[in-house]
């Protein structure tokens, strides 16, 4: 429940209290920074998806596992793994795409030019009285690519992923 309610705060509330952490740890303008802020944000929303997905597993898969001499750890990793492949596909997905398109927490926490992402490097063609529309254009086709190439290699496992972890029973 803890996980779930961090959900609830929108990413210009949380900047400056991140923010205080990052130059109390010394992390400004580092990537370790943006690792640490996007993971604010990714992991309470991939234990909320991959538990409702996890919850869809039978718990005799686990019984017959152990009765087969498999511990713990093996029944995880030979049983459970393999049937929560398109949860883990699904979240995974959602996970790059959020990272790859956050732009507030790069420019909170990047102040040269230098360590900016992709997305927050755009606004260098952005300058208030000449926008500069052909380089922003190519630059933003440029930075869809990744986006459209992973979104190309999990496509399959999206719907059914999505799907399965939605309803339990």
């Amino acid at each position: 429940m803890g996980l779930l309610i961090t959900q609830m705060f929108s990413v210009a509330i949380l900047i400056v209290p991140i923010y205080t952490i990052m130059a109390n740890l010394g992390l400004i303008n580092t990537k370790a920074s943006l690792m640490i802020a996007y993971c604010t944000v990714a992991v309470p929303f991939c234990a909320w998806m991959l538990r409702c997905y996890f919850d869809t597993i039978p718990r005799e898969l686990d019984e017959a596992a152990a009765l087969d001499g498999l511990g713990p750890f093996g029944t995880f990793y030979r049983v459970v793994l393999p049937l929560a492949r398109l949860g883990l596909a699904v979240t995974a997905f959602y996970t790059f795409l959020t990272a790859w398109g956050e732009v507030a927490y790069a420019i909170a926490f990047m102040q040269s030019g230098d360590n900016l992402t992709l997305g927050a490097g755009l606004q260098q063609f952005v300058p208030q009285f000449n926008p500069q529309w052909h380089l922003l254009t190519a630059g933003s086709v440029l930075i869809l690519i990744p986006g459209a190439l992973v979104f190309f290699f999990a496509q399959r496992h999206l719907v059914a992923g999505l799907t399965a972890g939605g309803t339990k029973g």
